[in-house]
């Protein structure tokens, strides 16, 4: 009895799966605002070393 239940869901989901002529919605986009924030946050970054290396340089002509 268990065997003929299984092959018929089993026939019933494929039917059902394949039956779809309807497009798939698009995809959510996860985390955009959570990227956006990393993004900024490397561009912050990257303006920190450049002004860290700015006062290097500045430190070091002042030694000179």
């Amino acid at each position: 009895m268990h065997a003929p239940f299984v092959a018929v869901l089993s026939l019933l989901l494929a039917l059902t799966a394949c039956s779809r002529d309807e497009p798939p919605p698009p995809a959510p986009k996860l985390f955009a605002e959570q990227r956006n924030a990393l993004e900024q946050a490397k561009g912050v970054g990257a303006l920190q070393q450049e002004a860290a290396e700015q006062q290097r340089e500045a430190m070091e002509q002042q030694t000179q």
